[in-house]
């Protein structure tokens, strides 16, 4: 069983994936938190933020609050999943290993973290997923280069191309779709302001919501699950829309 929830941002809001809330919504599903298999990320996961040694194994952090949550999360019961955000360290995430999992190619954060590759196809639990990810920074003008904001949060020309070839070779047929950031019509959701036509084009000014939305002109799919938004407007309206945003409460499928 899949648990999918919205972003977690280093420690600032790893409550999101606590025992405690995440029973919590299990119970609310009727499901059973022992069930779960893999919890899933989708973006800005944040671990590790601080740049540290890689190898084989995965990180090696060297700040206290990284070694934390990386203990935090290899006790948990069920394998760790995240999509890649705008708010996570790429510089690092590029280090990582690759493994082979799931039909694919993931990169190991450690034996039970595992960042899925943007663009990468995978059959989890008899589910076939399309893996999007990445988002424009609205707040880079504040942060500083490689410390707190990476330019690969936007994907490449050589990237998009790549995801596209695999679409077309494999079949555009999916369960889910992962991202981090929507499309223009999944934002919508979330905020009465994007109804407006003017408000709505700006989110073009994001290359990410208009590469997602590309792909969702191509590709059929039951749900397409994203965060960014810190909107869980999607928990509240999953059985009515296929678009389902997330930040605290998960979905169970």
């Amino acid at each position: 069983m899949l648990y999918i929830t919205g972003d977690t941002h280093n420690m600032e809001d790893r409550s999101n994936v606590s025992a405690k809330n995440m029973k919590l919504c299990c119970a609310e599903q009727n499901a059973d938190y022992a069930k779960i298999t893999h919890l899933i990320i989708l973006g800005d996961f944040g671990v590790p933020w601080y740049n540290c040694p890689v190898d084989e194994n995965g990180i090696h952090p060297t700040d206290g609050e990284d070694r934390h949550l990386l203990k935090w999360y290899n006790q948990k019961p069920f394998k760790v999943l995240a999509v890649m955000g705008n708010h996570d360290n790429y510089d690092v995430i590029e280090k990582l290993p690759k493994v082979k999992m799931f039909g694919g190619e993931v990169l190991k954060v450690s034996d039970n973290i595992f960042y899925l590759r943007r663009g990468e196809i995978y059959n989890i639990e008899e589910k076939r997923i399309l893996v999007l990810g990445g988002a424009r920074s609205d707040d880079k003008a504040y942060r500083l280069p490689h410390e707190s904001w990476w330019s690969q949060e936007e994907w490449s020309e050589d990237e998009k191309e790549k995801c596209l070839s695999k679409i077309k070779e494999g079949g555009g047929e999916f369960d889910f779709v992962l991202s981090h950031t929507g499309t223009s019509k999944g934002i919508a959701c979330t905020d009465s302001y994007f109804l407006n036509e003017e408000n709505l084009a700006k989110l073009q000014e994001d290359s990410t919501v208009c590469f997602n939305d590309k792909i969702d002109s191509m590709i059929s799919y039951k749900k397409w699950f994203f965060g960014h938004w810190h909107s869980d407007w999607g928990y509240e309206n999953y059985a009515e829309s296929k678009y389902v945003p997330l930040f605290r409460m998960g979905i169970l499928v």
